[in-house]
């Protein structure tokens, strides 16, 4: 599953490379450039150094305590100095006169550099490789240069920036300069690497966006990483890969009982959308791109929290979908008597995968009454109101693809006249929570927006899933693997 990182997997690489080497980390105002430059110190083996002209030593400890608190990134603070090019082109002047080796003139012309450059540069260890944040380029030299007139014999902006480079191209220098100027400049193609970050909104709530514009020497396998600020910290989501059905996840132990609820498996599910309220259903709703695999992610954990607790979990498949892939977690957590006690299946086209000592988890599909209009469910319906084990709840878990391969395959109108009807005969009289999955711009799955507690969007970008509460309302998150350390089976990365 797509893996939650401090930094793309290519800057890590980009960022084991011999020094020297530059980077230029482009971006608005606001899109996260600073806690980006930070995370690339904090990541970087060797020594460490701010040149900050955005925030003072005060505001980057109460914004960022986490560098504070035992950081060894060394700050250099400019936002209350001064130094401008032309005093700098007089202190030059006065030595060219009392210094005439040509060797020593040439020494000099480091000192065109703005102060604060400079002593970071004596502050590093010329024999270890250090990295050297230059945050806001654009603010520290905009104000180097002021009103000094260029020309013969003061060097502009361009050749200031030549100048740096070749500098630090003399040491064992990692040199990152953030900018806020979004058009390209010599920079983009003198430096080894630029990234741009950026915040936009494609799913109607904010996202931001990471993009590797240019690494040299290193392979970009995915050139754009969504990413969050959550906790004044950087984070970015690796891709998504195939195969997730593949994987047993485990419900994470649930952290109390709460009465007339069910717990959904997951803390960080809990947590963005509420736990799951028997007697209502909750809508999974999803656009084309977004993988069957991540619907299961979320409605696994559900399932194994129900049955571990010895409640009964129904699950009306669709037709790519088979029992082996449902049932290979329930072996890790119940006995086969108690899968044949506690698990039911619906399917809407036959299997060859049922095991023929778990064929009695197979209920017939519905059937239409005498009119051929009426479907009717009566066996799913009478499981999920069977008692279980005393104050358990039960859960069924409901494809609208499911429903639709049943209405072709056997005249049943499931239309968005009837679905709801349904929706609350598998409910009404049993202590069961409904989980209904389906496509956003399908009939079927709108008709029961009104009536669901939980509603979820999924959509899909770049490789990733996001997820969105739309009751409640609540931002994007993006689905990401999960923490063996705390036993979570998926994780929900809050997009900040």
């Amino acid at each position: 599953m797509s893996a939650i990182l401090d930094l793309p997997t290519e800057v890590y690489t980009f960022l084991s490379r011999p020094a020297p080497q530059t980077m230029l980390l482009r971006g608005p105002p606001g899109s996260g450039k600073t806690t980006l430059s930070l995370s690339l110190l904090e990541n970087f083996r060797g020594g460490r150094f701010l040149i900050s002209s955005r925030v003072s030593a005060d505001e980057l400890a109460r914004e960022f305590p986490w560098v504070a608190n035992g950081s060894s990134i060394q700050l250099v603070d400019v936002t209350q100095r001064s130094g401008t090019l032309k005093e700098a082109g007089q202190v030059i002047s006065h030595l060219g006169d009392l210094i005439h080796d040509p060797d020593k003139e040439e020494g000099l012309r480091g000192l065109w550099l703005p102060q604060p450059v400079q002593e970071a540069w004596s502050r590093a260890d010329p024999g270890h490789p250090c990295m050297i944040v230059i945050d806001s380029w654009d603010a520290l030299v905009e104000r180097y240069l002021g009103t000094a007139v260029t020309g013969n014999e003061l060097p502009d902006r361009s050749e200031l920036e030549r100048l740096l480079l070749d500098q630090m191209s003399r040491g064992p220098i990692f040199l990152v300069l953030v900018v806020e100027r979004s058009e390209r400049s010599q920079l983009d193609y003198l430096v080894n690497a630029v990234l741009e970050s950026a915040s936009n909104g494609q799913t109607g709530r904010p996202e931001r966006w990471l993009y590797l514009r240019k690494l040299r020497g290193t392979r970009i396998d995915s050139p754009v990483y969504p990413f969050t600020l959550d906790g004044a910290r950087f984070q970015c989501i690796a891709p998504m890969p195939a195969g997730l059905l593949g994987r047993n996840l485990l419900p994470e132990a649930e952290p109390e009982v709460v009465p007339g609820t069910l717990w959904p498996g997951c803390s960080d599910f809990a947590a963005a959308f509420g736990r799951l309220r028997v007697g209502h259903l909750t809508l999974v709703e999803r656009d084309l791109s977004v993988p069957t695999e991540a619907l299961t992610l979320l409605v696994r954990p559900m399932a194994g929290h129900v049955a571990r607790n010895g409640g009964r979990v129904l699950h009306i498949l669709p037709p790519n979908i088979g029992t082996e892939e449902v049932l290979r977690m329930y072996r890790e957590l119940l006995t086969r008597e108690q899968i044949v006690r506690q698990v039911r299946f619906q399917l809407s086209a036959p299997f060859p995968d049922v095991p023929e000592d778990l064929a009695r988890t197979v209920i017939p599909p519905p059937v239409s009454d005498s009119r051929g209009t009426e479907p009717r469910t009566p066996e799913a319906a009478r499981f999920l109101q069977e008692a279980g084990r005393p104050g358990s709840a039960n859960l069924s878990i409901v494809w609208v693809s499911a429903l639709r391969a049943f209405a072709a395959a056997r005249g049943i109108d499931y239309s968005p006249d009837t679905l709801p009807g349904q929706a609350f005969a598998y409910l009404s009289g049993a202590p069961a929570h409904s989980v209904f999955l389906g496509p956003d711009n399908d009939p079927l799955t709108a008709c029961l927006r009104t009536m669901a507690a939980i509603r979820i969007r999924l959509t899909s970008n770049a490789g990733r899933v996001f997820a969105w509460g739309e009751q409640p309302t609540t931002p994007s998150f993006v689905l990401s693997e999960g923490d063996d350390a705390t036993g979570k089976p998926y994780r929900l990365l809050r997009v900040v």
